[in-house]
């Protein structure tokens, strides 16, 4: 599945980290190199799509020139490319509810980055990559028309977030996302205890792993309407 990638553009904003990269990916006989910034986010997608195969981003990128960059979104981007990405970070856990979850289902792949460090696994990531690219979600990345309950609204470092239990997941843990997942027009009547409806994978394995899309405001459902 990944005869197809050789060169893999590294995008990391961490001299150690980016070489500690490109020696796993070495190993693994792929031709890694470190990419550079560029003079904006389109262009460095640019580059990459033209100068490798496929490509491993740190999400946290805010030196060495990056600019303070959201490697979710880098990654988005190239997938939505259709160019093989993976997102690598040692904050997934802290990240995954908002700045990641807003491009979590354009992306395959998220390794936390003590699970990077092997050539196999990293084969692995890029073969899940390829086979969504070509074959659309597959598995734990199906998204199945879901209810949310509304638990609160807040804000988080400037930004409105929603609690929401989701049905077919788990009935005792909630999930956060970006309240600007929902579509725009229907944002300000998001209440707390009110309903909501999206497409989202609810056979994920993790909560961390959750994407959400076409998140509306749920009319009142029925017996029949097919919601998860």
């Amino acid at each position: 599945m990944t005869a197809k990638i050789k060169k893999v553009a590294v995008v990391d904003d961490g001299d150690d980290t980016a070489q500690t990269m490109i020696n796993v990916l070495e190993d693994g006989e792929f031709d890694a190199y470190r990419q550079q910034p560029s003079a904006s986010l389109d262009s460095l997608v640019e580059e990459i799509l033209q100068n490798s195969d496929a490509a491993v981003c740190d999400h946290r990128l805010r030196y060495g020139g990056f600019g303070d960059l959201s490697g979710a979104d880098l990654a988005a981007r190239l997938t939505r490319r259709k160019h093989p990405t993976i997102l690598v970070t040692q904050y997934l856990d802290q990240e995954a509810d908002v700045a990641i979850r807003k491009f979590r289902s354009d992306l395959p792949v998220v390794l936390r980055r003590g699970q990077a460090d092997e050539p196999d696994e990293l084969r692995h990531a890029f073969a899940v990559c390829v086979a969504e690219i070509d074959k659309g979600r597959r598995n734990e990345r199906t998204a199945q028309r879901t209810l949310l309950q509304v638990l609160s609204i807040s804000a988080v470092n400037g930004e409105e977030v929603i609690d929401a239990i989701v049905d077919g997941f788990s009935s005792d843990d909630a999930v956060r996302f970006p309240l600007l997942l929902v579509s725009e027009d229907q944002r300000h009547r998001v209440k707390e205890g009110c309903l909501l409806v999206a497409e989202t994978n609810i056979r994920a394995s993790e909560k961390v792993d959750l994407y959400f899309e076409n998140v509306e405001i749920a009319e009142a459902p029925d017996a029949d309407d097919g919601l998860a």
